[in-house]
């Protein structure tokens, strides 16, 4: 048995899956969405993950980015450590790709970060 609180509408149902040799039952949900967000979560519970990126000669020190899909949960550290490793070079632009294999997973830029001006 595994508890889930739902978190894909504003209700929060507390959901429950129940698992034999034979099926998964899932209780607690009050649409059938809960349902597949709990199944999801017990099977391959899987993130978006967000990170800050460094950059080198930008107006700003970093830049937001993303993954490019939903990674496995087992994957969110471990591509953390690696990104914390990354420089970019300025300029970035939002949509720009990062790396475009980091453990197999696409990191793409969600802000710009303009060139910093030299006097």
């Amino acid at each position: 048995m595994k508890e889930f609180t739902c978190i894909i509408c504003p209700r929060g149902c507390k959901l429950r899956v129940d698992s034999d040799l034979y099926e998964t039952a899932v209780s607690g949900n009050a649409c059938a969405r809960g349902r597949e967000y709990a199944l999801a979560e017990y099977t391959n519970p899987t993130r978006s993950v967000t990170f800050n990126v460094r950059v080198s000669g930008g107006e700003c020190r970093v830049v937001s980015a993303k993954t490019a899909r939903r990674v496995p949960l087992a994957k969110v550290l471990p591509l953390a450590r690696l990104v914390k490793k990354l420089t970019v070079a300025a300029p970035v632009n939002a949509g720009d790709v990062i790396s475009n294999s980091l453990l197999g997973e696409k990191i793409i830029a969600t802000s710009s970060v303009a060139k910093a001006e030299t006097l």
